[in-house]
């Protein structure tokens, strides 16, 4: 007789996407700050488990790293010629040392929920947004991929939410500079990875 929490996670397993956690995530963090993004998901909309927990884990990540995070966005001067190889080199620095973890699948999707209120506060150009749900969509599914089967996919993700805050700090956000050497390098500001890997 199969569990019930076994087909719940092969539900979850089979069921669930990259695109729909990232276009719940972006469009949560959007309408947060007060920003209507049309291409998104329609208000009313009920989260699922897994959307509900990468909210919830999103907002634990801007508690501790917003003002940074966006004073680096700020540094990083983002056009619509630069935005998808700055994206791609700040995603590429997350994980550079080969170290890949559900904090850091959580900073990733956070970079890009920031990256978007950015295009709406900067007023870039709003299809910049679809773009980051593809760029972020692609890069889990390619580069990831490998790595979340082989830790439960997204059931792993709601096993680590579920852990709480007191295992996230035993085992802390990456760092700054970890995740944005390219920034550091390149414009001279604090790396997301850098940034992450404090604990304060």
């Amino acid at each position: 007789m199969v569990r019930e929490a076994d087909k719940k996670a092969f539900y979850i397993m089979a069921n669930e996407n990259t695109r729909r956690i990232v276009v719940d995530y972006i469009f949560y963090r959007l309408d947060s700050c007060g920003y209507i993004w049309e291409n998104g998901r329609q208000g009313g909309i009920v989260p699922n488990e897994v959307q509900r927990a990468m909210r919830s884990l999103g907002d634990e990540f801007e508690e501790r790293f917003r003002d940074r995070f966006d004073n680096m966005i700020d540094k990083l001067d983002l056009t619509e010629a630069n935005a998808g190889s700055t994206f791609t080199e700040i995603a590429a620095e997350t994980f550079a040392d080969n170290v890949v973890n559900w904090g850091r699948v959580v900073a990733l999707f956070g970079f890009a929920g920031r990256l978007a209120v950015h295009c709406y506060e900067k007023n870039l150009n709003h299809n910049m947004v679809d773009n980051i749900v593809d760029w972020v969509t692609a890069y889990v599914d390619i580069n990831l991929r490998n790595w979340m089967e082989t830790h439960n996919r997204w059931q792993g993700f709601l096993d680590f939410h579920a852990g709480g805050p007191e295992a996230r700090r035993n085992n802390p956000w990456p760092t700054f500079k970890t995740i944005c050497g390219y920034a550091a390098a390149g414009l001279g500001v604090l790396t997301l990875g850098a940034f992450l890997t404090q604990k304060s």
